[in-house]
């Protein structure tokens, strides 16, 4: 698997060194500095800076290498960048057009169903670990949080509260503009990696750990 994850990365790397750098940096709202060959571009809420000859992506707060899953993201955020801004309109995968209905019963299943497993029960719990990842408060279902992954990919996870009578649920949302800015793959991507990492605060913090370790998302966990 892992394998496969370091295929993507090096195509992704390939594409966005095919794009012009100073209309990518614009069109993501990112910078590029022609001497260094490197962009910079905050992802969820932390600067990157991203080599173009080396193909190494340093999370500059941590000041070490983001995990293969960032790094595919990330590049093919800055290579598909389109110049629009995000409409605030939100949507589910299902909505997303060229296959984010084909992708929707697996992501339901490992996304949307996770996070209301470990969070329907403990609204408070998500809100903690909501505010850890830097999300915001709204005012959708009995509890819900904004994230900006990157500059133009807000986020969303909502939930409904479940007791005895009443299952609990969970929605993740995107904005209506998604598909200007990655591919359905990586759109996917975006939804597993932020749920990994609300479910391993929320692990971190009963003190246990939600599954094994992923090497694709588990540099930027701490």
């Amino acid at each position: 698997m892992e394998s496969n994850y370091r295929i993507a990365y090096d195509k992704a790397l390939e594409e966005l060194r095919a794009v012009e750098p100073l209309t990518a940096a614009h069109n993501a709202e990112a910078t590029f500095d022609p001497v260094s060959g490197c962009f910079t571009v905050p992802f969820f809420g932390r600067q990157h800076r991203v080599d173009l000859k080396s193909g190494e992506i340093v999370d500059l707060v941590r000041n070490r290498p983001c995990s293969v899953g960032a790094g595919i993201m990330i590049f093919n955020y800055l290579s598909w960048a389109k110049d629009i801004q995000p409409t605030g309109k939100w949507i589910t995968l299902k909505e997303v057009p060229d296959g984010g209905s084909v992708f929707f019963p697996a992501f339901y299943k490992e996304v949307n169903l996770a996070l209301a497993k470990t969070f329907s029960g403990d609204l408070e719990l998500f809100e903690r670990c909501g505010q850890w990842l830097g999300g915001t408060n709204l005012s959708m279902g009995h509890k819900a949080a904004r994230f900006q992954a990157l500059p133009k990919v807000p986020l969303a996870v909502m939930l409904w509260a479940g007791d005895e009578e009443v299952t609990g649920a969970a929605n993740f949302l995107f904005d209506s503009t998604i598909e200007h800015f990655s591919p359905v793959e990586t759109i996917i991507g975006f939804g597993y990696f932020l749920a990994h990492k609300l479910i391993r605060c929320a692990g971190h913090e009963q003190k246990k750990s939600h599954k094994e370790k992923d090497p694709f998302w588990d540099v930027l966990d701490d």
